[in-house]
């Protein structure tokens, strides 16, 4: 309760705040800009190949700045971000790749709306937070996986 309070707080300190944020290299003027830097980057980045240091840079600062204890969500390093397919959903998603080997995944969307607020009509509709990546809180311990390790069929490995 007290993280959404503190997102709810960040969000109305963003919409009072003009100017641009920074992303690592990067610097966004608006919300939907951003957004379709994320967008564009997803679908046309390929699957399973880890991402060049731009956007590496980019993604964790995306990670840092949306995050209440951003040490703790780096944890012991960022080793790589890959976009991957979600069997179970049929979409693609960025994911995260910690130095210990821990692999999950995670909404740009959200991340986005919690920086810089999208305008009403992009926002995430509650009942389709799930099938965006959203919605959930997978938590490293325990929840996460190993490389190899089996997460709904394929553990990060291709099935080629």
């Amino acid at each position: 309760m007290e993280e959404e309070q503190f997102v709810r707080f960040k969000k109305m300190k963003k919409q009072e705040e003009v100017g641009p944020v920074r992303l690592g290299p990067k610097t966004f003027v608006s919300a939907v800009e951003m957004f379709d830097f994320f967008y564009n980057f997803l679908h046309f980045w390929p699957p399973n190949l880890n991402v060049n240091k731009f956007e590496h840079m980019v993604l964790v600062e995306l990670l840092m700045q949306d995050h209440l204890e951003p040490e703790k969500k780096i944890g012991c390093g960022i080793q790589a971000f890959q976009l991957r397919f979600r069997p179970m959903w049929k979409t693609r998603c960025i994911f995260l790749i910690w130095d210990d080997e821990f692999v999950d995944d995670f909404s740009f969307w959200k991340r986005t709306d919690n920086i810089l607020p999208l305008p009403e009509d992009m926002r995430i509709k509650s009942d389709a937070s799930l099938s965006s990546g959203g919605g959930k809180s997978r938590k490293r311990k325990g929840g996460g996986v190993r490389i190899g390790e089996h997460n709904h069929g394929r553990g990060g490995k291709s099935r080629n």
